[in-house]
């Protein structure tokens, strides 16, 4: 900045001469234009320039009313009720034993989903059937038994009127099979087949007097053979018991044929009749 001596131009701060100069070279005060007239107070030196304050100065009062608005705020968040609730610290142990969520293809419903996809009316038909077939193959599997039992008692019904030892063998050994097929009878399911109880009803009371007849018959044929076959066979009391006995049995197995007939067809089984029971 240049002086010139020559002004008579003086510093109304210090009163250094200044010449043209805007600032003081000595106290480097600002300087009126030349032709305006500083103010008393500047001449004087009682009024000088204001200067703000540094940064350093300013931060606490900063930080004070930054922190004094942070305060606030949370105070009216938590009167407000909208301040969240601090989640509840997991322990690492908690964390590593809890199962995680099974994966499940898209479009696939989970095992635990309380909208579990119900049986649609053809699965449940489709059960249905498979189970009333499988009953039905059983009674069949019974029936063949008992119709080989069937077949063999008149001729040991015939050897053992003639004293022969292999009739009552025979009968004795038809006898226990009809035990077994009545047992095995009342212990079929049939619910799953049309008519199902009243099928089952027939074929028991068909067995249970066939079961009867035969052990009538077993009883004859003893006495017989322990006679040297003295006796008279059409008035022995075994033996027409065993008669009445067949009766019974071959009304329950035409009640029962007629209910199988329709049920053997459907699953391509043996229609057996009375007769073959």
């Amino acid at each position: 900045m240049t002086h010139d001596p020559g002004s008579s131009r003086l510093c109304g701060r210090c009163g250094s001469d200044v010449g043209g100069a805007l600032q003081c070279p000595r106290c480097r005060a600002p300087l009126f234009s030349p032709g305006t007239t500083a103010p008393a107070s500047y001449r004087s030196g009682s009024l000088r320039p204001r200067r703000r304050a540094p940064l350093w100065r300013r931060m606490p009062v900063l930080t004070g009313l930054t922190a004094a608005g942070l305060v606030a705020a949370v105070t009216w968040w938590a009167v407000a009720g909208r301040a969240p609730a601090p989640a509840k610290p997991e322990t690492a142990g908690a964390a590593e034993s809890r199962p995680s969520a099974p994966q499940h293809l898209a479009g696939e419903p989970s095992p635990t989903s309380p909208y579990e996809p119900t049986p649609t009316p053809a699965t449940t038909d489709a059960s249905a059937e498979q189970r009333a077939e499988q009953q039905a193959e059983a009674v069949n599997d019974l029936l063949s038994s008992s119709s080989s039992a069937r077949s063999s008692l008149s001729d040991a019904i015939e050897h053992a009127r003639r004293c022969e030892r292999r009739g009552l063998d025979t009968i004795r050994d038809i006898t226990d099979r009809r035990r077994r097929q009545l047992t095995d009878a009342r212990a079929l399911g049939m619910s799953a087949l049309a008519g199902g109880a009243e099928l089952k009803d027939a074929l028991v009371d068909a067995l249970r007097a066939s079961y009867e007849a035969d052990a009538a018959f077993l009883a004859w044929a003893r006495r017989q053979a322990g006679g040297n076959c003295r006796g008279s066979t059409a008035g022995d009391r075994d033996f027409r018991r065993g008669i009445d006995e067949s009766g019974t049995a071959q009304a329950a197995k035409v009640r029962f044929s007629k209910m199988w007939r329709s049920i053997a067809i459907k699953y391509d089984l043996t229609p057996w009749k009375p007769d073959q029971i």
